[in-house]
C-alpha cells in the first residue's frame, strides 16, 4: 500500500474532487491509499462497518447484494472511475459486498476523514451527491428494463453500455462469467449462454480469453430497440 497522488492521478476528472484546484487537492487533510488486489478478492463484505470508500482506477468490481432465498443479485458493475462504498457515510454497515472481477487498482478513503473533508468543500460534497443520484437513475432504468423487455434486448443492451465504458479499445476486457450477466439481468445462466451463443453465431461478437470484440454493433443496437 501507498498514498495516492491526486494531484497527478489520471481518474482525476472522473473522481470527487475533480473540482478541486492544486493547492486544494495538497491541502486535503486526509490520506488516500492505492490498493491492487487480485480477481476474486473480496474488498468487503455486506454487513461490515463501513469505514472506507473506494475510487475504482483500473478493473472491473461486482457489487452483489444477498436476497432472502440464499441467491445472489448484482446490483451494480464499476468500471474505471466508479466510485463505491460511500453509503458508509449515512449508515453503519456496507449494504452488499464488494468482489473483484479482475486484478483492480484503487484509491482508499477512510469515511471519517470524508466526512469532514465534504462538510468543509461543498465541492467534493456535490460530487459525492451526483455520483450516488446517477448510480440511483441507473438502478431505476436498469429494473424498467428486466421488466418491460426481452433477455435478448436486456443483454445486447448491456454489451453495448459495457463497450461505452472503454471508447479506446477494440477488444474489451470483459471478465463477466455467464452466471455474472445472469445475475445481473435477471436471467437464467443458461439462457444467458444461449443468447451470447446466438450473437456470436450471428457474427455480431467474439470473445476470447476474458476480452470481448463487438464486431457489429448497429445489429446489437438494432436488437436492444426490439
Amino acid at each position: 500500500m501507498k498514498k495516492s497522488d491526486c494531484l497527478h492521478c489520471a481518474m482525476r476528472e472522473r473522481s470527487i474532487f475533480a473540482g478541486l484546484s492544486g493547492e486544494e487537492l495538497c491541502a486535503l487533510g486526509m490520506d488516500v491509499v492505492d490498493l491492487e488486489l487480485g480477481a476474486g478478492t473480496t474488498i468487503y463484505h455486506e454487513g461490515e462497518d463501513a469505514c472506507c470508500a473506494y475510487t475504482l482506477r483500473e478493473g472491473a468490481v461486482k457489487l452483489v447484494k444477498s436476497l432472502a432465498d440464499g441467491r445472489a443479485q448484482i446490483v451494480r458493475l464499476l468500471h474505471h472511475g466508479d466510485l463505491f462504498g460511500f453509503e458508509g457515510l449515512h449508515r453503519q454497515r456496507h449494504q452488499h459486498t464488494a468482489i473483484a472481477l479482475s486484478t483492480v487498482k484503487l484509491c482508499r478513503l477512510d469515511l471519517r476523514e470524508l466526512d469532514q473533508l465534504s462538510q468543509r468543500l461543498p465541492v467534493v460534497r456535490e460530487a459525492i451527491f451526483r455520483r450516488w443520484q446517477r448510480a440511483l437513475e441507473e438502478a431505476e432504468s436498469r429494473i424498467v428494463d428486466l421488466g418491460a423487455r426481452r433477455a435478448e434486448a436486456r443483454l445486447a443492451t448491456f454489451l453495448l453500455q459495457w463497450a461505452e465504458a472503454y471508447p479506446q479499445h477494440r477488444s474489451l476486457p470483459f471478465p463477466l462469467t455467464r452466471q455474472d450477466l445472469g445475475e445481473f439481468l435477471g436471467l437464467s445462466t443458461e439462457h444467458v449462454s444461449r443468447i451470447m451463443a446466438d450473437f456470436k453465431r450471428r457474427g455480431w461478437l467474439r470473445e476470447s480469453r476474458g476480452t470481448l470484440e463487438i464486431l457489429m454493433p448497429q445489429a446489437l443496437r438494432e436488437d436492444s430497440a426490439s
